[in-house]
């Protein structure tokens, strides 16, 4: 019977051992919260840094009231630019990397030339990133690269985004592969090799777009 019990104590503390070496090696979810519930509308974000790519003047974001995200509110840039290659974005000093998953909820809506909300990946400087788009408007999910400052599209599929309707956009970067889901569905796989340095993350806007976005998901890959 001594046997049976160290036997069952040693297979206790193998199981227990195997636990802990998998929970430490599990990659951890950073949760970048970009509009605090506890602040009050129209104060400044929490989490992240105004910038702007292409034309126009600087990017102003503030928080928003939106009953359709989880914490009920948002951020959302205010400053109404017209203007559809102004690209108004929003970027996180934390974490850096090249691969990771990252996941965004955020509610378009029905106001203005533009109703596109997006996520910025390896994040250089307002010329040089990548960006998950989706377009209201064209009913369309656009994957597109910067650099230099020059746009170009790499991959566009037909994604069903909706004006005022809450949705979440994931993407997950593995060096020159890129997985993009909506609503928690594959969209589109593609590669692309230009950007291969790690870097920022971030929400984008477009011209006078009227999104307000959720907090940001980091799963750090590298």
């Amino acid at each position: 019977m001594g046997c049976a019990i160290r036997s069952s104590t040693l297979s206790i503390l193998v199981a227990s051992i195997a636990f802990t070496a998998l929970a430490q090696s599990s990659p951890k979810v950073l949760h970048k919260v970009l509009a605090s519930p506890l602040v009050d509308e129209g104060a400044d974000p929490d989490g992240c840094a105004p910038a702007v790519s292409g034309l126009g003047g600087p990017a102003a974001w503030q928080v928003k009231v939106e009953r359709l995200l989880l914490d009920g509110k948002g951020l959302i840039e205010v400053s109404r630019q017209a203007e559809l290659n102004r690209y108004p974005l929003c970027i996180a000093d934390q974490p850096i990397a090249k691969n990771a998953e990252v996941e965004l909820s955020f509610v378009p809506h029905d106001h203005g030339i533009a109703r596109t909300a997006g996520v910025v990946i390896r994040f250089v400087d307002p010329q040089d990133f990548y960006v998950i788009e989706a377009d209201a408007v064209a009913r369309k999910l656009r994957f597109m690269r910067f650099v230099n400052g020059e746009r170009r599209d790499i991959a566009v599929h037909a994604a069903a985004v909706v004006a005022g309707k809450a949705h979440t956009l994931a993407v997950k970067a593995a060096d020159d592969s890129f997985g993009i889901s909506l609503d928690g569905v594959l969209v589109l796989e593609t590669r692309d090799r230009a950007i291969s340095t790690p870097g920022r993350f971030g929400i984008w806007s477009r011209a006078d777009s009227q999104a307000v976005f959720g907090d940001l998901f980091i799963t750090v890959l590298d």
